[in-house]
């Protein structure tokens, strides 16, 4: 006993304890794509929640560019209440459904999160009239009807009727690309059927504008004819802009155009001394127009 050692007792063996204990029932371990499924549907949900929360309810509807219509008419066209949800508009159908309207050439809508719409429009305007019985139409410079009034709105006066609405857009887009200065001295046009253009200015004078092309040319060199003869009193009957970088003036309406020579005739009646005169022709003269 005296020198003898005694050895540490060996830790028992540890005892394997089961993963699922007598009692417990297992746990089943969720697929990962059904937890990216769920996690998805919980954040839909939560954002579907956050854009239709009043955040998004418009506080401010800015309308620009309107003239003819007021606010109201712009709200009501686009389609647009009090309190449109600004996130969800969809603003090229609102833009379309303003276009619709013959007095609205262009239309944008914008949003600016998270409560601000802005409208911007750009309204046709009248350049011309037609009469109509004892009321007038009025007609913007691409053609487009644009409504009646009961008052003349003192226009420049397009001599076609609305039954030919297919020559409406070449005389007013000739009439509603002129300066306002010289668009104030027009009095009527006229289009034949060919598509040639005579203007009447409010001074009498005709105006041979031809084709409805070169109109920036042609509309130049109008306006500095008639400085002209302001400056120097000629008196001038009509002007022909058809070759518009060689313009004409003269009296009368138009350029005289020649007349067939006459048929030669017999005087049958003997003149004085009893002398039968020979065949004569009248001479040609150019009419004034």
């Amino acid at each position: 006993m005296w020198g003898s050692s005694i050895s540490p007792s060996a830790e028992p063996a540890s005892e394997t304890r089961p993963r699922n204990p007598k009692g417990v029932p297992p746990r089943h371990r969720i697929p990962r794509w059904a937890s990216l499924g769920i996690a998805a549907a919980v954040l839909g949900a939560s954002g579907a929640g956050v854009a239709s929360s009043p955040l998004f309810r418009a506080r401010s509807i800015e309308v620009s560019g309107a003239s003819h219509l007021d606010r109201s008419d712009v709200l009501r066209l686009a389609g647009l209440a009090a309190g449109v949800n600004v996130l969800w508009l969809d603003t090229a159908a609102a833009a379309q459904r303003l276009e619709r309207d013959r007095w609205i050439a262009v239309a944008s809508v914008t949003r600016s999160l998270p409560s601000t719409v802005r409208i911007s429009v750009t309204e046709r305007t009248p350049a011309v009239e037609v009469k109509a019985g004892s009321r007038w139409v009025l007609v913007a410079a691409d053609g487009t009807v644009l409504g009646q009034v009961s008052a003349d709105p003192h226009l420049p006066l397009l001599d076609v009727t609305l039954a030919n609405r297919n020559r409406l857009g070449a005389p007013a887009s000739v009439v509603g690309g002129m300066s306002p200065w010289l668009r104030s001295r027009i009095r009527s046009v006229a289009s034949h059927r060919d598509g040639s253009l005579v203007v009447e200015m409010e001074s009498g004078i005709h105006v041979l504008f031809g084709a409805p092309s070169d109109i920036a040319v042609k509309d130049q060199a109008l306006a500095g004819i008639l400085r002209w003869m302001a400056g120097t009193g000629a008196e001038v009957g009509y002007v022909d802009l058809r070759a518009p970088l060689a313009p004409a003036v003269g009296p009368g309406s138009g350029p005289p155009t020649p007349s067939p020579p006459p048929t030669p005739t017999t005087a049958t009646t003997p003149a004085a001394g009893g002398a039968t005169p020979s065949p004569a022709s009248t001479p040609a003269t150019g009419t004034g127009g």
